[in-house]
């Protein structure tokens, strides 16, 4: 397993996953966009062959914010996951960062347990914040 900085080269095998992950999935140009910001922290992790998922975190100040994690539905249950969020947890403590903040589908159990895993502690309930279907989001925070 790599993990790694996201390029542009990578934005076509991103927004795959993206389709696979999400009813509402970032378009290649909305990747793009995101990934040549400075304000902005991008990882791809790849095994042997294949880009197997990524993390998007917005940094602002003392805070990021993950925008979206995603693993492809076949390579779930192997770490991925939980090494994207890991390193991204890294980065963000070398940057000074206070805190990690995220939104999270309040139906998706597994990332809500990894998350705790990780550190994170539930703040509080954005109502109707995601649509295809409407749900509730927990929010989260990772202080670092």
């Amino acid at each position: 397993m790599l993990i790694r900085e996201m390029t542009l080269q990578d934005v076509p095998a991103v927004a795959e996953i993206e389709k696979k992950c999400f009813s509402l999935p970032w378009s290649e140009q909305s990747l793009i966009d995101s990934v040549v910001r400075e304000d902005t922290l991008f990882l791809v992790c790849e095994d042997a062959r294949n880009i197997v998922g990524y993390i998007g975190m917005y940094l602002s100040f003392d805070e990021g914010d993950i925008t979206n994690v995603a693993v492809a539905p076949a390579q779930r249950k192997k770490g991925y996951g939980e090494a994207l969020v890991a390193k991204a947890i890294a980065l963000a403590k070398e940057r000074d960062l206070e805190m990690i903040l995220l939104e999270v589908r309040v139906s998706n159990t597994p990332a809500i347990s990894l998350y705790k895993k990780m550190g994170f502690e539930e703040l509080g309930l954005r109502k109707k914040f995601y649509e295809h279907p409407v749900e509730d989001a927990l929010i989260m925070k990772c202080p670092l």
